[in-house]
């Protein structure tokens, strides 16, 4: 549930319960740190580090949109759904084959429950665009008790993995869990068991993502919001995650989200992490090439970063610091 934001602090009824009206919009989109690649007049690489990538190969992606079906969310959805191009443009680009279904937060009512709202859409389907449309607009008369992470746990588990969502979830395919929600997730099981299980969901050399789009179009206290269970979801999957909070921006939402599903296996790590007291650049077999940096973790003890373009015969990567005069 959820309360358009005024510039005044009130409370006020909403939904059959009582909540804070908000103040105006936070932008907050959290991301990973974006560079910039091209040096300026009278600078020179002074130092390279060199990196060698194997042969990239477009890996197939598995989406599943967790939708809040609560009294406040007509408009989120509306804009969710005429954002298609947003998100499956870069698929479309670069050919990926896709598949979409959708569930909402809803663990109440037995007919959702984690399962499939509408049909499974895929890069073949006709006329995607309003498949998707259709498919987001789950309505606003879901329970004020949301569940998404159960919801997408439910979805993808027995009974209903082999019955009413049949044919969704592919072994060779990265899956990729998209929560969409104005409050909290509400389920009765820790983040960190969500975490496990979508891990386990693979076992090869598929990767499982997880990008929260909360808080939506006001936030009175975005810090309050970055400690919700589905903000925590996405930053527990770190290299794998995207979090965007208090925003409506969804064209660049979704470019960021899609754009990081189809390349995120251009990512490199670091021998060394990035000395950020410096002007860093990269280039791809000796073309400049934008890229984001990403602080070391447990994968990347020494940070990671990601290419704007992955090359489809891989090749040589540098990461240079340069050394300017004037």
């Amino acid at each position: 549930m959820h309360i358009r934001a005024l510039p005044l602090v009130l409370l006020a009824a909403a939904c059959g319960r009582t909540e804070l009206l908000e103040a105006p919009p936070v932008p907050d989109v959290v991301d990973s740190e974006r560079d910039v690649t091209v040096p300026p007049d009278g600078c020179r690489v002074a130092e390279t580090d060199t990196y060698q990538l194997p042969p990239f190969k477009r890996q197939p992606i598995d989406v599943l949109f967790v939708i809040d079906d609560s009294c406040s969310m007509e408009d989120d959805q509306a804009e969710l759904a005429n954002n298609f191009d947003a998100f499956f443009g870069s698929f479309r680009a670069n050919q990926v084959d896709f598949r979409v279904a959708a569930v909402t937060s809803d663990m109440e009512d037995d007919m959702r429950s984690g399962r499939f709202i509408g049909p499974v859409i895929s890069d073949k389907t006709p006329n995607a665009d309003a498949a998707f449309r259709e498919l987001v607009n789950v309505g606003a008369d879901g329970s004020a008790i949301e569940r998404a992470l159960g919801a997408a746990r439910a979805a993808l588990t027995e009974p209903l993995l082999s019955s009413t969502n049949r044919g969704f979830l592919r072994p060779e395919a990265d899956l990729a869990f998209v929560f969409l929600g104005d409050e909290d997730d509400q389920s009765n099981f820790p983040v960190s068991e969500f975490e496990s299980f979508a891990r386990g969901l693979k076992t090869g050399d598929q990767r499982v993502s997880v990008t929260s789009i909360v808080g939506l179009d006001g936030c009175l206290f975005p810090g309050l919001v970055r400690g919700w269970r589905l903000a925590v979801a996405a930053t527990n999957f770190r290299q794998d995650g995207t979090l965007a909070l208090c925003t409506t921006d969804y064209v660049n939402i979704l470019r960021t989200t899609a754009g990081r599903l189809v390349n995120q296996r251009c990512i490199v790590g670091l021998k060394r992490p990035i000395d950020r007291t410096r002007r860093v650049r990269v280039t791809v077999n000796g073309e400049p090439s934008g890229f984001r940096a990403t602080p070391p973790d447990s994968t990347y003890p020494n940070g990671s970063i990601e290419l704007d373009v992955c090359p489809s015969a891989g090749g040589t990567v540098n990461l240079g610091y340069d050394e300017c005069w004037r």
